[in-house]
């Protein structure tokens, strides 16, 4: 063990000790919740441990600590929103598998135009729209190394460089976006759904989550297209598009886009929204998001689009995480410790002062996602959001929608999300002027967040 390795671990045992002795006046399951609470959050933030084996960690614990019998706490590893984040896995992989992603994505492109800011604006919009499918980190990885094969039509070096960085910022910050308009865009959406099933029975569909997610998904896009010129101003007007020719789909690709528009369709309308089902005089399939998951994840290998071999390409850690983060907030929900801190943070805002809840629920939730990732962050933060839901009046699917896209809006710094990541590897953008942009979008998307989950959420039908 390195030293730098065991030092992680002197922190996580220091923060765990004093989480559990600083909460003496709380019952002793609280304190042992809490001081679990407080270790888990150590480790998947220093990550001193694989993330996937701190969440078994966490089952462990549970039954040793007297928190909840072992089965209680192994339950939620499985979860119907873990089987759906499974099957949207494997379509995924599918799409990478028979190149599905590139042939799309770079067909849309062409039809674009060469005007500079058009084509960024619709290819924000192809990379959104993957994300809502796909992987923030997948779509990125697609995107832009595409972008970066445009060049601007332009004299002065200045244009040039400034248009690399808005197409790998646009990318990356496009990603992130759009992962929040779809339930499985981002692991926070389905923590989000999964708590609130398990907490207070409230079913959050697709077409729900859409609801709240799709509009402030677009109004971010068109934000950071505006703002990423404003701080890259480029005086020339075209592009020059790369010459590339593709044949049509083949038989395998055309069956995986035939059986991701099934799944997408099959998704949307397991329960329309009233005024449509009144319309057409149907309510929906009622088959769940999950168990439609699952079928199409069987049917991908029925005619050998995935084999044997993929599976092991699935990202088994993250289900772990998942599965663990439910886990963690079953026990806080049945020691009572969520309702104990969403008690004082009512009582520190004030229950009338639903503005100054939502900014400081808000930044302190922007703020933790910028150290530790924004499926820890929802993992923590999800069951307290909707606590104080309960306790204040508030809807808890609105704040814990809200608590989960916030965690989603890291747009500042390269460790932020996988997708920053990856635009910073690039070397078109500098630290100083990622972090300049990406501190703007960071405080202009939680403010806009905000007024969403203050008006327009409140007309989501329950």
């Amino acid at each position: 063990m390195t030293f730098g390795k065991a030092l992680k671990f002197v922190v996580v045992v220091v923060l765990a000790l004093l989480a559990y002795f600083m909460t003496a006046p709380l019952e002793s399951e609280m304190r042992v919740t809490f001081a679990l609470l407080a270790m888990a959050s150590a480790l998947w933030i220093t990550e001193a441990l694989p993330l996937g084996v701190t969440a078994l960690i966490i089952a462990l614990a549970q039954p040793l600590l007297g928190i909840q019998p072992f089965r209680d706490a192994l339950e939620p590893f499985f979860d119907p929103i873990i089987a759906l984040f499974l099957g949207a896995l494997f379509l995924a992989i599918a799409f990478e598998k028979q190149d599905l992603d590139e042939i799309l994505a770079q067909r849309i492109l062409e039809r674009l135009g060469d005007n500079a800011k058009t084509l960024v604006l619709g290819m924000m919009f192809i990379a959104a729209f993957l994300a809502m499918w796909m992987t923030i980190t997948a779509t990125a990885a697609l995107m832009i190394p595409l972008a970066l094969r445009l060049t601007i039509e332009a004299k002065r070096e200045k244009d040039k460089e400034n248009f690399s960085k808005i197409m790998v910022l646009s990318m990356a910050y496009a990603a992130s976006a759009g992962a929040i308009a779809s339930l499985v865009g981002t692991p926070p959406n389905l923590i989000a759904a999964g708590l609130l099933q398990r907490i207070v029975g409230y079913n959050l569909t697709f077409v729900r989550w859409g609801l709240y997610g799709l509009p402030i998904s677009i109004v971010l896009i068109l934000l950071i297209w505006v703002l990423l010129f404003r701080f890259f101003p480029i005086e020339a007007k075209k592009v020059q598009k790369p010459k590339e020719r593709f044949t049509s789909l083949n038989k395998k690709q055309k069956l995986t886009l035939a059986i991701f528009v099934l799944a997408v369709v099959l998704w949307v309308t397991r329960q329309l929204p009233d005024p449509i089902a009144a319309f057409i005089g149907w309510q929906g399939h009622g088959i769940s998001e999950s168990m439609v998951a699952i079928f199409i994840a069987v049917l991908l290998f029925l005619p050998g689009l995935l084999g044997q071999n993929d599976i092991a390409k699935i990202d088994w850690n993250t289900l772990l995480l998942f599965g663990g983060g439910l886990s963690l907030g079953s026990a806080l929900e049945v020691s009572g410790l969520t309702d104990w801190i969403g008690l004082n943070l009512t009582n520190a805002v004030g229950t009338g002062s639903y503005i100054t809840l939502f900014v400081i629920l808000g930044f302190s939730t922007l703020v933790f996602t910028m150290i530790a990732s924004n499926t820890a962050c929802a993992n923590i933060l999800v069951p307290i959001a909707i606590s104080v839901g309960l306790t204040t009046g508030i809807s808890p699917a609105i704040l814990a929608v809200f608590t989960a896209i916030v965690s989603t809006l890291d747009f500042m710094l390269p460790i932020g999300t996988p997708a920053n990541a990856i635009a910073y590897s690039t070397g078109k953008v500098k630290m100083r002027e990622m972090v300049k942009t990406g501190l703007l979008l960071d405080i202009v998307g939680v403010l806009v967040t905000i007024a969403f989950a203050l008006t327009i959420w409140t007309l989501v039908p329950t």
